[in-house]
């Protein structure tokens, strides 16, 4: 699949892109480095607020997410904003750091982007506005600029082929559709309906998105709507074993020891990034997800607030994992 002109994503041995969704305070440069690691096609930083870079510039957490992540692929940078001056400026800004490629994040629903920043799903809703924002973005830089739709605002305003025609003649590169609408947020079946009527609406790639949790889902996605890509959000999460399956077109039969080695590689990758404190204490949500559902989840909860150094965790893992 080609994103823009530079940028070549090799398929999975579905015959489809796989992506991994942009997720604020979890798609930190480590985590895209292990979805890459285990098959993952394109990673996409955590959101970026415009504002915010322009205002305070490429320091603190702003500099922590538009870090590029460990390993090769592309660079991809999501932006939040709803005014194009500071959007384009943003952009600019994001490619002198280093970006390969801008993604628009017009699909978070949270009342505080939707209305504080006017942002977010708003665009969704102010169709000539997202398409303002790309054209500046566009006008702005070099690299190639996409944006990340919702189906719509509500169940009575779907309105998702509409923005995505109109971003697309602005000059976007590659749309993703998360097939719900703002009202749903994460809940309910995603419609594949929407995304095949983007598809076919449109001239470049689409990538869908929206409750793909197993390899079965995501082929199924990409067969009913004809998608470029298949983009999975909490389906990943401790579960990057997906990705491989994926890859792979292989069963992974995933052993504790095999869960302990994926942890403990990105556990050192985070450490490395923030620190051994802050990320002994960010790591407990992630211990939670990769030991979901198997024996250990109940003895290891009991220990997650007890494991406050690198050294801790790794105790924990070996013992629980034997």
């Amino acid at each position: 699949m080609k994103f823009g002109p530079s940028i070549e994503v090799p398929p999975c041995a579905h015959g489809f892109v796989t992506a991994l969704a942009p997720m604020a305070n979890v798609t930190n440069p480590p985590f895209r480095s292990l979805a890459r690691d285990f098959g993952c096609g394109l990673t996409v930083s955590e959101m970026v607020a415009s504002q915010h870079l322009v205002k305070g510039g490429v320091a603190g957490l702003n500099a922590l997410r538009m870090e590029r992540a460990p390993g090769g692929g592309a660079h991809v940078v999501q932006l939040l904003g709803g005014d194009p001056a500071l959007m384009a400026e943003a952009a600019r800004m994001a490619e002198a750091e280093g970006a390969d490629a801008l993604d628009v994040n017009m699909g978070c629903p949270i009342r505080r982007i939707r209305h504080g920043h006017d942002a977010g799903v708003a665009l969704m809703g102010a169709p000539e506005r997202a398409a303002a924002v790309i054209d500046a973005m566009v006008r702005a830089v070099k690299i190639p600029v996409s944006a990340k739709l919702r189906a719509g605002t509500s169940e009575a305003n779907v309105n998702a082929v509409d923005v995505a025609r109109a971003v697309e003649q602005a000059g976007a590169s590659l749309l993703t559709v998360h097939a719900r609408t703002a009202d749903a947020g994460h809940e309910g079946e995603a419609s594949l309906a929407v995304i095949a009527a983007v598809k076919r609406a449109v001239s470049v790639p689409v990538i869908g998105n929206g409750g793909v949790k197993s390899v079965e889902d995501a082929v199924t996605m990409a067969r009913e709507t004809g998608c470029d890509g298949v983009m999975i959000g909490r389906g990943a999460l401790g579960n990057p074993w997906l990705f491989r399956a994926l890859a792979t077109g292989e069963r992974q039969d995933v052993t504790l020891r095999d869960r302990r080695d994926a942890v403990l590689g990105y556990a050192r990758w985070y450490c490395a990034f923030v620190g051994e404190g802050a990320a002994s204490r960010e790591l407990r949500k992630h211990l939670r997800w990769f030991y979901a559902g198997t024996p250990v989840e109940e003895p290891l909860r009991e220990r997650l607030g007890a494991l406050d150094s690198m050294a801790a965790i790794e105790r924990a893992l070996d013992e629980l994992s034997e």
